[in-house]
């Protein structure tokens, strides 16, 4: 699945980390999803319609680049609703 996701947006994100996040380059946002899929609750949310409810996807980002404003990632759909989860509890 294909979404946009805005500079400021990353940010927010970036938030759900204990670290300091330096998102420059499209690997670097790449990088930045795969860490944060591993935070994702795979069993709690009802992501079991996505496929093995027991089996985590081993990758939940594909590819990433960069659009005026922001990334344009191509993403797990489950991992694309955490996504909006977190963004949305902001």
């Amino acid at each position: 699945m294909r979404i946009k996701l805005k500079t400021k947006q990353l940010k927010g994100l970036s938030q759900q980390l204990p670290f300091e996040v330096v998102l420059e380059q499209p690997r670097d946002v790449r990088g930045f999803l795969e860490i944060l899929g591993h935070n994702m609750p795979w069993n709690e949310t009802g992501l079991s319609k996505f496929g093995d409810p027991i089996k985590k996807p081993y990758r939940v980002a594909f590819s990433v680049e960069a659009t005026d404003g922001g990334y344009i990632c191509d993403v797990h759909p489950a991992f694309a609703c955490y996504i909006s989860h977190l963004l949305t509890s902001e």
